[in-house]
């Protein structure tokens, strides 16, 4: 049932989802609507494409948006055990835009959505992307890894031993928990179990500590990423809760030193998910580039 403005409750989002297949043979679920310029929008972690549910409501009014849960989340495939990467991640975005046809599309991107957006920069500036980024619309994420504070959930999934354990043990109390201690505002009930519904779906709440191993790959690459993002020339429009204990006021601070071509919107009050916490304002910063 479509419920609040005509945004899809969850179950809906999923049941309107395609599937692709993968080059590596996994099927992987994207939704698109609308008309107009493309979008691309790349979620985080440990949540999924309806994070984004209001905003792509809100710009299918005259947008091309393009929604895709990455490996691992959402309705895609959660292979385990396996090795999830940024690279596949970008693989993923590539094979998409060639199956949909996209030549090129703007990208929204969050959380581990940003550092894969970053790495398909980086593929674009060596010339080695399939399609064309017309601009960026960059919301919290680790842009800058000096100034990154990873929960200390993030640091305990990550070990070994510890991560799965941890990952075996998740609850929904302690996922609710967790994501509020990030927020400006605490999740509904309605809000909380709609992204319930997709985090547990093939129970891929219990393959956290595989998929948070790319806080790993960024400890390895984050110079060539941020280097990408910095040596890009196109439009980037960073839109950042600055209530975010993980990558809120203090990145954002570091970012613009380092990207002083970026155009900021902050968002006073708002947490590690703007996308969720103030979707007007997130689709808002993403038409002011026409």
């Amino acid at each position: 049932m479509i419920e609040h403005g005509g945004v899809p409750r969850a179950a809906e989002w999923i049941a309107e989802n395609d599937t692709l297949v993968s080059r590596r043979g996994h099927r992987i679920a994207f939704r698109r609507r609308g008309v107009g310029p493309t979008v691309m929008l790349l979620h985080g972690f440990p949540t999924w494409s309806y994070d984004y549910a209001e905003v792509a409501s809100d710009l299918a009014r005259d947008h091309d948006v393009i929604t895709l849960d990455f490996l691992g989340y959402g309705a895609s495939d959660k292979p385990n055990p396996y090795e999830y990467s940024v690279a596949e991640s970008a693989d993923i975005v590539e094979d998409l835009a060639a199956h949909l046809g996209v030549k090129s599309t703007r990208l929204l991107i969050h959380d581990y959505g940003g550092i894969v957006g970053q790495e398909l920069v980086d593929r674009a500036n060596k010339g080695q992307l399939s399609f064309a980024i017309d601009s960026i619309f960059m919301l919290n994420c680790g842009i800058v890894y000096s100034a990154y504070r990873p929960t200390r959930q993030q640091k305990l999934l990550i070990m070994p031993v510890v991560g799965k354990l941890l990952a075996s043990r998740v609850s929904a109390a302690r996922v609710r928990s967790a994501l509020d201690a990030v927020r400006g505002s605490r999740l509904t009930d309605t809000e909380f179990d709609d992204l319930w519904l997709g985090m547990t779906r093939q129970n891929g709440h219990k393959l956290w500590h595989l998929l948070i191993k790319y806080n790993a790959e960024r400890a390895i690459h984050h110079r060539r990423w941020e280097a990408a993002l910095a040596s890009w020339d196109g439009p980037l429009h960073l839109v950042w809760g600055l209530d975010d204990p993980v990558s809120g006021r203090h990145v954002l601070q570091q970012a613009v030193k380092v990207l002083p071509q970026a155009t900021v919107t902050e968002l006073a009050g708002v947490g590690h998910f703007p996308p969720s916490e103030a979707p007007q304002a997130v689709a808002a910063a993403v038409r002011m580039r026409r």
